[in-house]
C-alpha cells in the first residue's frame, strides 16, 4: 500500500490540503504531467499549490488535455462553484466518461474536491471566461421547459434569427435594453423576446440569452459540434516490419553522412549569418546541390546539426563547426544517431517551417514551445501501432487534433504539422517505406542506446577505398570519419552515400600540400588505404603536382620569393603586373615585393603557381586546426529532475516544517491569490505581509501590479519603489495592517 503523510481532512478546505493529502505516486503523477511545477524546485507544498494556480502553468496545463477533457474542464466552468460530476452529466451526458475526465482534471491540480463537492481552479475558469460553452450564467429566475416552450410559440417566427445570432454567444448590443416592454405592446423581434423573459437585459445597451433557453434550443446540446470521448482510431496496413526497420536504418545512415558533410562544408566554405541568425537562401540552395538533395532537406539536415550542437554562431559572425562534432563524430554510428533524434524530438522549432518561402534555415521565424509535445505525441501514437504499419495520415491528424485540441485553431493546421513531423521522421529513419519502424520506439527507452537488433542495422566502417585509373576512388562502404577527412582532403567527393566517389586533382592534392603533406606522405596514406595498387596516373599526378608545389617560396619583405630556376625568376620580373607588386630581384633566385604575402600568392596562383608560404624562419607554414565556435547556450539548460526526485524533496520538507495555514491563522493559498487578483483588477492598494529573503517578517501597503509565474509584482506605497514577492513567501492579503 502507498505511504501516506499525516491524515488530511476527509474534504479538503483548499487546494494545498488536497494536495497533502496525495500519496507519494500521486504527486509524482502531478509532477510528471505538469513537469513545469518541477523548475526550480518548489520547497513545499504550500510554494507547490501556488504555482500551480498561476495563469501561465494554468494555461500550459490546459492545452496539454484533450478534447473530451477539456470540454469537461469548460463544462465545470459553467457550472456554479462548487459543482458536481452530475452537473457535469447533465450538460454532457456519458456518466462514466465524465468521471474518467473529472478524474483526469484531479491528477493535474486543475480541479480537487470530492465528486459532490468539485472545485475548479480559478485561472481554469479564467480561460473559458466570460461565457463557458456559450453559455449565460444560471438566471436568478431560472423558466422552466414548459415554460420557455410555450414562450417560443407565442413568438413571431421573424425571432428566430435573433435566437439563432444569441445561441452559442449570448450576448447581443440593443439600444435601452433595460426599458419595460407589455407583452401585447412588443412588436419587434427584440420587444417580444424581452417581453416574454426569453432575452434579459444585461446593462442599458445589452442582452443576454437565459441559459436555460440557451439550452432547449440547442435540444439539450452543450458544444456546437460534438466531442468524442474517446480518442479517434488509426488504422493502415502492415508491412514487414523487417524490411521496414531495414529501410530505416538505411535512412538513418544517410543521415549522419549528410550532417557530417554539411558540417565539412561549414567549415570549409564560409556561412555568413543574416542579421535575423539565420541561414541565406543562397548557401543552403549551395549545400543542397553538394548534398545532391534539394533545400527542404538540406534545411532539416542543418537544423538537425545546429539543435545537437555541432554547428553554431562563431566570433565572425559565421556558422562554424563545434568542439561538439569532434566529439560526435568519433562516435559510432547508433550513438551519433540517438543524439540527432532525441535533439529533433525536443527541439522547439518547426524544421520544416525554415524551408518555407520567405523564412531562413536556422532563422527565428521556426520557432515554437509546442513542437517537442506534438511530436512526441505523433510518435507515441505511431509507435503503439503493430510494427511495420503504414499509418492512414488523415485518421492520424484527426487524432492528434483530439488529443491537442489547440492546434485546429493555431496558426498552422493539425494536417501539415503530420506531414511536417511524418517527413522528418522518414529522414531520419523512425518512419521507413511509410511505415512505422522499431527505431520509433527505441526514443523511450530510458537508457542512451539503441537495442542490440537495430544497432546491429548500421553499416560497420570501412578504412579502404578502390582507387581507379580515371583518378578516381570508390569507398565500398561508410568510410571511417578520420578516413573520410583525410580523402575529403586528397581528393572532391562528387557523390553522397556510404559507398562515395572521390576524384582527385591538381587543386584537390595541392590543397593536401598546402596543410603540410609531403609527396611521400600522399602515396603511404593512398597504399595504406587502397584495397587495390595504386594506379599508375594517380602517382605520377602526386608527384608532378608535387614537384611544382613549393618550388617558389613567399616570405614577407613586406613579401619575399624565392626560387631555384633562374628563368621562373626572370619570367615573373617581366610579367606585366609585376610592377604593380614592387617585384624586384635581390639576389639570384631571391625577389622581394611591396605587398604583403597573401597578395602575391594570390598572384602567383592566378599565374598557376603553386608557391608554399615561408615563415620567418624559412619552416613552411601550414593553414591553423578548423576555426570553432563555442557551445550553444541553449545546450547548456540546467539538467532535468527526476518527477520522483521532486516529490520525494517536496515531503520531506512538509515532514520536516509541518505548517498548516489554517492552523496558524494565515490564509490559504486560494484566499492569497483571490484577494490579490481582486487588488489587481480594481488597482485597489491593499495590506501584504510576507517572510523577506532574510527571513524577517515584513509588511506593507502595496498596490498590486500583476501577477505571473508564482509572484506578485507590486508597488509599495510607502517607497513608491517596484517589490516581487513571491507567492509561498506571502501569509496574509488583507484590507489593514495585522494587529501584531
Amino acid at each position: 500500500m502507498p505511504s501516506r503523510r499525516t491524515a488530511a481532512p476527509a474534504r479538503p478546505r483548499t487546494l494545498t490540503e488536497a494536495l497533502r493529502a496525495l500519496t507519494a505516486e500521486q504527486l509524482t503523477e502531478l509532477l510528471r504531467l505538469r513537469p513545469d511545477l518541477t523548475y526550480p524546485l518548489p520547497h513545499d507544498l504550500t510554494e507547490l499549490a501556488s504555482r500551480s494556480t498561476t495563469g501561465t502553468s494554468v494555461a500550459r496545463a490546459v492545452d496539454a488535455l484533450d478534447a473530451w477533457c477539456r470540454l469537461v474542464a469548460e463544462a465545470l466552468a459553467a457550472c456554479p462553484d462548487p459543482a458536481s460530476t452530475g452537473d457535469v452529466t447533465a450538460l454532457l451526458g456519458e456518466p462514466a466518461a465524465v468521471a474518467r475526465a473529472v478524474a483526469e482534471l484531479r491528477r493535474r491540480a486543475l480541479l480537487w474536491g470530492a465528486d459532490d463537492q468539485l472545485h475548479l481552479v480559478r485561472p481554469v475558469r479564467e480561460v473559458f471566461e466570460p461565457y463557458p460553452g456559450g453559455l449565460a450564467p444560471p438566471s436568478p429566475r431560472p423558466l422552466t421547459r414548459t415554460q420557455v416552450d410555450e414562450a417560443l410559440a407565442a413568438c413571431d417566427p421573424a425571432v428566430r434569427p435573433v435566437l439563432d445570432r444569441l445561441l452559442w454567444s449570448p450576448t447581443g448590443a440593443v439600444r435601452n435594453a433595460e426599458r419595460a416592454v407589455a407583452v401585447d405592446a412588443a412588436r419587434s423581434p427584440v420587444e417580444q423576446l424581452l417581453s416574454r423573459g426569453l432575452l434579459r437585459p444585461l446593462d442599458a445597451d445589452t442582452v443576454v440569452l437565459p441559459r436555460e433557453v440557451s439550452l432547449v434550443l440547442r435540444g439539450g446540446r452543450f458544444s456546437r459540434e460534438p466531442v468524442p470521448s474517446a480518442a479517434p482510431g488509426i488504422s493502415g496496413r502492415v508491412r514487414t516490419p523487417r524490411l521496414v526497420d531495414s529501410a530505416a536504418a538505411g535512412a538513418a545512415f544517410g543521415l549522419l553522412h549528410d550532417v557530417e558533410l554539411a558540417v565539412h562544408a561549414v567549415e570549409t566554405v564560409p556561412h555568413r549569418l543574416l542579421r535575423t541568425g539565420g541561414v541565406s537562401a543562397r548557401d543552403v540552395t549551395a549545400l543542397g546541390r553538394r548534398l545532391g538533395t534539394d533545400a527542404a532537406h538540406a534545411t532539416f539536415v542543418l537544423e538537425c546539426a545546429a539543435a545537437a550542437g555541432l554547428v553554431a554562431p562563431g566570433g565572425n559572425l559565421c556558422l562554424l563547426p563545434t568542439a561538439d562534432f569532434d566529439r560526435w563524430a568519433g562516435q559510432d554510428g547508433p550513438t551519433r544517431w540517438l543524439l540527432l533524434a532525441r535533439r529533433w524530438l525536443g527541439a522547439p522549432r518547426w524544421f520544416a517551417a525554415s524551408a518555407e518561402p520567405g523564412t531562413h534555415a536556422l532563422g527565428p521565424e521556426a520557432d515554437a514551445s509546442s513542437a517537442p509535445a506534438v511530436r512526441a505525441l505523433l510518435l507515441g501514437l505511431a509507435a503503439g501501432l503493430e510494427p511495420g504499419t503504414v499509418p492512414d495520415l488523415e485518421e492520424l491528424t484527426a487524432a492528434l487534433a483530439w488529443h491537442r485540441p489547440r492546434l485546429a485553431r493555431g496558426p498552422v493546421d493539425a494536417g501539415t504539422l503530420v506531414d511536417w513531423t511524418w517527413r522528418e521522421a522518414g529522414w531520419l529513419g523512425l518512419v521507413a517505406l511509410g511505415g512505422v519502424s522499431a527505431f520509433a520506439a527505441s526514443l523511450d527507452r530510458a537508457d542512451a542506446v539503441l537495442p542490440a537488433e537495430l544497432a546491429g542495422l548500421f553499416p560497420e566502417p570501412v578504412q579502404e577505398v578502390i582507387l581507379q585509373a580515371d583518378l578516381t576512388a570508390v569507398a565500398p562502404g561508410p568510410l571511417a570519419h578520420d578516413v573520410a577527412g583525410e580523402l575529403r582532403l586528397l581528393a572532391e567527393q562528387e557523390s553522397r552515400g556510404g559507398g562515395g566517389v572521390y576524384r582527385f586533382s591538381d587543386g584537390s592534392l595541392r590543397r593536401a600540400f598546402d596543410v603540410g603533406w609531403s609527396a611521400a606522405e600522399v602515396h603511404a596514406w593512398l597504399a595504406e588505404h587502397s584495397a587495390t595498387p595504386v594506379p599508375q596516373p594517380l602517382a605520377y599526378l602526386v608527384d608532378d603536382v608535387a614537384r611544382r608545389h613549393g618550388s617558389i617560396r613567399v616570405g614577407s619583405a613586406l613579401s619575399y620569393l624565392r626560387t631555384d630556376d633562374a628563368t621562373e625568376a626572370a619570367s615573373l620580373l617581366g610579367h606585366p603586373g609585376a610592377a604593380a607588386l614592387g617585384l624586384r630581384a635581390v639576389a639570384p633566385g631571391v625577389l622581394v615585393a611591396g605587398v604583403e604575402p597573401a597578395e602575391l600568392v594570390a598572384f602567383l596562383h592566378g599565374l598557376g603557381q603553386t608557391p608554399a608560404v615561408e615563415d620567418e624562419g624559412g619552416r613552411t607554414m601550414t593553414p591553423p586546426p578548423g576555426q570553432r565556435a563555442a557551445r550553444p547556450a541553449a545546450h547548456d539548460a540546467p539538467p532535468a529532475v527526476r518527477p520522483e526526485e521532486v516529490a520525494a524533496s517536496v515531503l520531506a520538507a512538509e515532514r520536516d516544517h509541518p505548517r498548516r495555514q489554517a492552523e496558524d491563522g494565515a490564509d490559504s493559498t486560494e484566499q492569497t491569490l483571490e484577494r490579490l487578483r481582486v487588488a489587481t483588477q480594481q488597482a485597489a492598494p491593499v495590506w501584504v505581509a510576507w517572510v523577506a529573503a532574510d527571513g524577517s517578517a515584513t509588511e506593507r501597503e502595496l498596490a498590486p501590479l500583476d501577477l505571473t509565474g508564482g509572484a506578485v509584482r507590486a508597488v509599495d506605497r510607502s517607497s513608491a519603489q517596484v517589490v516581487t514577492i513571491p507567492l509561498g513567501r506571502i501569509s496574509r492579503v488583507g484590507a489593514g495592517p495585522s494587529d501584531g
